[in-house]
């Protein structure tokens, strides 16, 4: 097997590729990149199962292949560009949502490049972050969740341009980082790069590095707040107490409903396998703020579009593939998920994304 068909096998058996667990804060600033193109940034997500109103959501989340299958798509249709360093110069602290504002009005420097990465999860990247202090300074190290080279240095290029956009929102225009190394070869936009990050920047390395100063990691910032400080923090702790039981309920009954997409399950069927009472399992959706009908929508939804890409298969096999014993009622229920039929669509993605 070659290095491609590892990748897909791997791919295929590691569910934290294809669980909606990312904060789509990436997905949003490169749809805003490509509008500030002037490009049709909506043809970014046809077919993926989302929409640019979906991304205003701030509860919407990505699959790290929805992800990829986005940036596949914008790099296409901009070729020539480093639309990675686009996209993170684009970006301010505050493109990150509370974690932006949690690092603002942290006492330091140091502080608040801590808690950014301890929050990393919620900042929508889909690289891994770690730092270290060396006697060179302070570096911030990145790696890949999912090797996968064909988005590999769209994703680092954005991470460290949007360093960049962090660092100013915390201490001003007067910050450099000392050295940025990347572990790629050097790209055809390689000038580029030096006047974004404006120090020196070296290519095919062993890691991805972004060196600044020691210094900067004990400056106080002017935007410090206690009280805000530990407002957020608690806010966010909270929220993310209940994003855990939320998604332990919604996870198991997702899976019990993978399993039995095909058959007409309902909520007390789906009860018993999970060994509650059908009031148990409806109170405990009702407090994470889902309901099972919403759940099994989006389960066929995502499962009709990734058939769809399958033109052996027919509409009417699509529709008892998902549940639905009347290809009618699988229309209607695809109009209203979609806001047009299966058909349609299929041509559309065809058209616009051809194999």
């Amino acid at each position: 097997m070659d290095q491609r068909g590892e990748l897909a096998a791997m791919k295929q058996v590691d569910a934290r590729y294809i669980t909606a667990n990312i904060p789509a804060f990436l997905i949003r600033s490169l749809v805003t990149t490509l509008t500030e193109f002037g490009l049709d940034a909506p043809r970014l997500l046809v077919g993926l199962g989302l929409t640019v109103q979906d991304l205003e959501d701030p509860a919407c989340r990505v699959s790290f292949r929805q992800g990829r299958e986005a940036i596949l798509r914008a790099i296409q249709m901009t070729p020539g560009k480093g639309l990675g360093l686009e996209t993170g110069i684009r970006e301010k602290i505050t493109s990150v949502g509370l974690v932006g504002y949690a690092m603002l009005t942290a006492p330091t420097v140091g502080d608040a490049v801590k808690l950014g990465l301890q929050l990393q999860k919620d900042t929508g990247s889909m690289l891994e972050f770690d730092a270290r202090q060396t006697n060179e300074g302070i570096i911030v190290t990145a790696s890949t969740r999912f090797h996968d080279p064909d988005i590999y240095t769209f994703l680092v290029e954005e991470a460290f341009a949007s360093f960049m956009g962090i660092a100013v929102g915390l201490v001003g225009e007067a910050f450099r980082p000392l050295r940025v190394d990347f572990a790629y070869p050097s790209p055809a936009h390689a000038e580029a790069y030096h006047k974004v990050f404006g120090c020196e920047v070296r290519f095919g390395r062993m890691e991805n590095t972004f060196l600044y100063h020691s210094d900067w990691y004990k400056q106080p910032l002017g935007t410090s707040d206690p009280f805000t400080h530990r407002q957020l923090l608690e806010f966010m702790s909270y929220n993310r107490a209940r994003s855990r039981e939320a998604a332990e309920i919604t996870e198991s009954v997702e899976r019990v409903l993978r399993q039995r997409l095909q058959d007409r399950i309902n909520i007390a069927r789906v009860a018993r396998e999970l060994g509650m009472s059908e009031r148990t399992l409806r109170r405990r959706l009702a407090e994470s703020n889902v309901s099972f009908q919403g759940l099994l929508d989006g389960l066929r939804k995502n499962r009709t579009l990734e058939l769809l890409a399958n033109h052996q298969l027919s509409v009417e096999q699509i529709a008892f593939a998902v549940g639905f014993t009347d290809p009618h009622n699988f229309r209607r229920a695809f109009r209203r998920w979609m806001g047009t039929t299966p058909g349609a669509l299929r041509a559309d993605v065809s058209a616009i994304w051809p194999e």
